[in-house]
């Protein structure tokens, strides 16, 4: 199975670095990497061809003006450049698991997407890490919340696949989908704007449309780098309403999606350098 792996950032050069330090880690490697850019300054793009120098896989990077949170709209430019036929999603400020890819890889199964969960790193360990632009964890690493999702433990991991199966619960900065499955519902609604529901609603359409969802606690660890989450948010009411009125409508397809990048192809996005 060939896998696509996305990486969302905007202005975070630091931790990007240690995301895609995280990449070269991986018992299993993805065909491609694309770094899913919301409109950051130049030295971002320095980042990645410095980095795609010593990277063994493809090193992608889409990128589109900054007016604002736009976060549907830039993995939807991501997604239409990707060449697996399997797509793993992270952000920018996400630390994978050595194991991860591969944990996801093992768990894709046709008719499910997959999410996971996140451990938190306090602020302290985060800008040492920053800082160094070097890693070390475990489950037992000092400066670390929600340690539970820290623990891999495969044979518990099925006991878990309904988790929350109420709600259509997604979590962007973790989340894998077939590619074949994202097309048929044209991926993120760009209709969303700002912040919010957007990672709710692609799961809900996805669901309509026959895919289950399937969590995947224990396996596909990783660690998010602190932040202050509170200054990405905004008024979310807007999105709230496009969300509801999705459901009211049973919507599967959105109108405004990938397909509007699909003619691009891989003209829309930068790789020159470094393929093995």
């Amino acid at each position: 199975m060939k896998v696509s792996l996305i990486i969302t950032t905007y202005n975070w050069e630091s931790a990007l670095r240690l995301s895609l330090k995280s990449v070269l880690k991986q018992t299993q490697l993805p065909l491609d990497v694309v770094v899913a850019d919301d409109g950051s300054r130049p030295s971002t793009q320095a980042l990645i061809d410095e980095m795609r120098e010593q990277f063994p896989c493809k090193l992608k990077h889409v990128w589109q003006e900054d007016k604002g949170f736009r976060a549907g709209k830039i993995r939807n430019r991501a997604f239409a450049v990707c060449e697996g036929e399997y797509i793993i999603q992270i952000d920018g400020d996400i630390i994978m698991h050595p194991r991860f890819i591969e944990d996801h890889m093992k768990e894709a199964r046709k008719g499910y997407f997959l999410s996971g969960g996140r451990v938190k790193l306090k602020e302290g360990v985060s800008a040492d890490f920053e800082k160094a632009g070097e890693y070390k964890l475990s489950f037992f690493s000092k400066g670390i919340r929600r340690r539970i999702n820290g623990l891999r433990c495969p044979l518990l991991t099925p006991f878990f696949y309904n988790y929350k199966k109420g709600r259509m619960y997604g979590r962007g900065c973790n989340m894998s989908f077939w590619k074949e499955d994202l097309w048929a519902v044209n991926g993120y609604d760009e209709a969303f704007v700002g912040y919010g529901f957007e990672d709710f609603d692609l799961p809900a359409r996805l669901n309509r449309y026959g895919i289950q969802r399937r969590f995947i606690k224990f396996k596909a660890i990783e660690y998010h780098i602190y932040h202050n989450e509170h200054s990405t948010k905004h008024d979310m009411s807007v999105n709230e309403s496009i969300y509801n009125r999705n459901n009211e409508n049973k919507l599967i397809r959105c109108q405004y999606g990938i397909d509007q990048y699909l003619e691009q192809g891989n003209n829309s996005c930068k790789e020159e350098k470094g393929f093995k």
